[in-house]
Formats: structure tokens, C-alpha cells, sequence
């Protein structure tokens, strides 16, 4: 089909370029590793909460057959990374660079130049046509990873405070297993749609050596969850960690009550060797929740029984074009709930909004659908996506506003079946 793309073109002035081009669905396989590339700002900027900026970062280059998404777990006191721009907009299959991010503030007061705003995970992946995804590999890709200094910028005895380090740029494996792990309201909160706010969850305890991705498909009615936070320094991908706050970006006006479900974290493990016995002892036990949702135009909230479990998602994914179904004015900084053609994602599978693919004047942060919640094991069909626009202006009806990855995944119920199926083989790559 053919669709109007719009992206910011940066070359010393902003500037938007838009064309047509005929997209369709297309196939993707992942490489079994990935890349952490540092965020690092290069500009003085004021900052106000809930106003999205974009600030200009050192470049970052990046090789074809790659793709990127912000690591969670905020890792600068006054904001997280929300989105990523290059000079222009490129293809997966293309060489591409990293030059401005789109920073959403949580608490007010400055970024300052060397200030480590986020990093990004690099997937080295390559893109097929549906009739040849039974011939698909994954890629070989040459990374260069650096160390750099930058400042830490984090929250002690409650003042903002700077640690200058040497940072370093890694590798990691990924295994393609994970967990689910529940967000639970641990207070009650206003919200005002569009003012992204820190809401107090229930503790939650990450296993060393994992990766943790806010679930896409918005849970809560009144919004969704970007990241999440802990108290203190950023702590390193071996620690682990206490969170007790998720980023909770309103997309309505309302009222956030204790126990209210904000939303779903899938927790993967890049650990090897020995630490496959502990994978599952982080297993939650089953924990109540107020579920949120739409019905018959309604918000409906009612307690449910949520039970963790643990998964294996494919190395194999689709992408999926997200096209405006209406057209739509954005303020600058507003939060927009944009109807889009209606996806539909057949049982056991799950989504993610693709970073550095969305329109200029609005980034997508997440899907939604007015209607009954449903499991990741039944077909479910979204409606409407949940825009971030950091400059304003005009999305029109058949503009492509971005695209998502679509992930096959098996739940696994037999957990020390799982863990001996697979521990010679950590065992091996771990020698």
C-alpha cells in the first residue's frame, strides 16, 4: 500500500521532508547478540515535567541490518529516552546514525552538556518479504563499541547530583526468555493527560543480568507505563536491582487508585552458564490487582488474580505499519490517542513500538483498544495508538506513523523442564 512518510530532516536547521512509498508487512530474525550505545547530550537544555524536548546527543553510528530501542530503567534523574532521530529516516538495511533523542521529563530543572540522557540496545537483524522468511538469517555485524566519560546523573538525600565517569559501550547475549512481572499501584494519583509521572509501585526485585521491556498494549485505561526507576545511582546490568517507581504517561485525564495494574514488565535474561539454575527462583507468587479498562464507553475496574509466568519469545518477527486512520492536530507536547487501521495479533504473540521509524510529529509510545482486556494467548485487535508530539503539528489520515515488531512466544509452564532442556547449552557458550 502506498503511504505519506513524514521525518525530520536535521542538517543544522529543522526542517521536515515528507514522500510516498509503497510499505507492506515484512519478516525479521534477530542475532543471538546485541549492543548498549550511549546517549550522551551535547547541549545545555531547561526542562519542565510532562514537556517532551529533543536534545542533540554525540553522534552515534550504527551499521546496516540493525535496529534500535531505548534500555528501561531511567538513567537520568530528570527524564527518560523516549525516541531517537538520525539525520533522516532510514531503512533497517542501511547504514544510520543517532543525533537527537526525544527526552521526556519527569521533574523540572536542567540537562547539562556530557549528561548520560539513556542508552540504546542495537539488534543486528535482517528484513525479508513474507514469501522468503523460511531462508532468513540472522546477520554478521562489525560494532564499534567505545568508552566515553559523561556524567551520571542521578538523586541523593534529594538533590540531583553529577558523578563523572568512564563509561563503556558492551556487548551481551540474548537468551529470548523471560518473565512477567506485574506493576502495582502502590498509591493513589491524579493524572492529567499528557503530564508523564512517577507512580510508587509495589517493590519489585530484578534478577542480576536482566533486561526489563515495559509490555506495549496499553493495560491501565488511563495511560501507559515508558519506564521504570529506582532509588540511587544507575546501577550496572550485573546488579540487582529494587524498582519502585514506573514512568506512568497519562493519555487521559482520571484518578490512578492503590492496587490499580499500570502495567506488565517483561524481565529477559542475557545471563549464561551457571546462573540458568537461579533463572526462575525470581518467579513472583500470584499478587491481586485492579484491572482498568475500557467497556462500552466506560471505564470499568474490577480485582483479578494476576499469576506471572515465564516465556520464550521467537528470534522470528514480523513488522506491522501503524497508519493514521484520522487526521489529527498536535500541540507541541501533547498526548494524542490517534485511531489507526486496525491490527489484529493472533494468540501468543506480543508487540513493541519501533524506535526511530515514527512520524516527526508524533512518536508512538504504545497501542490501545476501547474495549474488554484480553490475554497475550487470544487473538486481540488494536484500534488506536498513544502519540508523544515533542514539536507539534498535523498528522494526516493515511500518513504512516510508525511500526511495530511482532514477537511469536511459547509460555512455558514447566519451568525445571525448560532449565534442563537448556543448561548444557548456557553451559557451553559460557566456556
Amino acid at each position: 500500500m502506498k503511504v505519506r512518510t513524514v521525518y525530520w530532516k536535521l542538517d543544522g536547521e529543522w526542517s521536515t521532508l515528507e514522500k510516498f512509498a509503497e510499505i507492506s508487512s515484512a519478516y525479521f530474525k534477530t542475532g543471538s547478540t546485541a549492543y548498549w550505545k550511549l546517549l550522551i547530550s551535547t547541549q545545555e537544555v531547561q526542562v519542565k515535567r510532562g514537556r517532551p524536548v529533543i536534545i542533540k546527543v554525540r553522534k552515534v553510528e550504527l551499521p546496516a541490518k540493525t535496529a534500535v530501542s531505548p534500555l528501561s530503567i531511567q538513567r537520568h534523574a530528570l527524564g527518560t529516552v523516549v525516541d531517537v532521530y538520525g539525520e533522516r529516516l532510514y531503512r533497517v538495511e542501511e547504514q544510520k546514525n543517532i543525533t537527537h533523542v526525544v527526552f521526556l521529563p519527569v521533574e523540572d530543572g536542567t540537562v547539562e552538556i556530557d549528561d548520560l540522557l539513556g542508552v540504546v540496545k542495537v539488534y543486528p537483524m535482517n528484513v525479508a518479504p513474507a514469501e522468503n522468511v523460511g531462508a532468513i538469517t540472522a546477520p554478521e555485524v562489525a560494532m564499534s563499541l567505545k568508552e566515553q566519560e559523561a556524567n551520571l546523573v542521578y538523586v541523593k538525600d534529594d538533590e540531583v547530583v553529577r558523578e563523572k565517569r568512564i563509561l563503556k559501550e558492551y556487548w551481551y547475549r540474548r537468551w529470548h526468555i523471560g518473565e512477567w512481572y506485574p506493576l502495582i499501584a502502590r498509591e493513589e494519583a491524579e493524572v492529567t493527560k499528557g503530564e508523564a509521572v512517577k507512580v510508587r509501585i509495589e517493590n519489585l526485585e530484578l534478577p542480576e543480568n536482566t533486561i526489563p521491556v515495559p509490555m506495549s498494549i496499553m493495560t491501565h485505561a488511563l495511560g501507559t507505563v515508558i519506564d521504570i526507576a529506582h532509588m540511587g545511582r544507575p546501577r550496572a546490568v550485573e546488579e540487582r536491582k529494587l524498582i519502585t517507581h514506573a514512568v506512568f504517561l497519562p493519555a487521559l485525564d482520571g484518578r490512578v487508585e492503590k492496587g490499580d495494574l499500570l502495567g506488565v514488565l517483561n524481565v529477559y535474561y542475557i545471563s549464561s552458564g551457571e546462573r540458568a539454575a537461579r533463572i526462575f527462583q525470581h518467579l513472583t507468587g500470584k499478587v491481586e490487582a485492579n484491572h482498568v479498562y475500557w467497556k462500552d464507553g466506560r471505564i470499568r475496574r474490577r480485582s483479578i488474580v494476576v499469576t506471572p509466568f515465564s516465556f520464550r519469545r521467537s528470534s522470528i518477527g514480523r513488522f506491522e505499519p501503524v497508519i493514521a486512520e484520522e487526521s489529527v492536530e498536535l500541540a507541541e507536547g501533547e498526548v494524542g490517542v490517534v485511531k489507526i487501521r486496525d491490527l489484529e495479533f493472533p494468540s501468543g504473540t506480543i508487540t513493541q513500538p519501533l524506535t526511530s521509524f515514527n512520524h516527526a510529529f508524533g512518536s508512538i509510545v504504545d497501542l490501545c483498544a476501547f474495549s474488554p482486556p484480553k490475554m497475550v494467548e487470544e487473538d486481540r485487535v488494536v484500534t488506536h495508538a498513544v502519540v508523544l508530539s515533542p514539536k507539534g503539528g498535523r498528522i494526516e489520515k493515511g500518513d504512516l506513523l510508525g511500526a511495530v515488531a511482532v514477537y511469536n512466544i511459547s509460555v512455558l509452564r514447566e519451568p525445571e523442564f525448560l532449565i534442563s532442556k537448556y543448561r548444557e547449552l548456557m553451559i557451553r557458550a559460557e566456556q
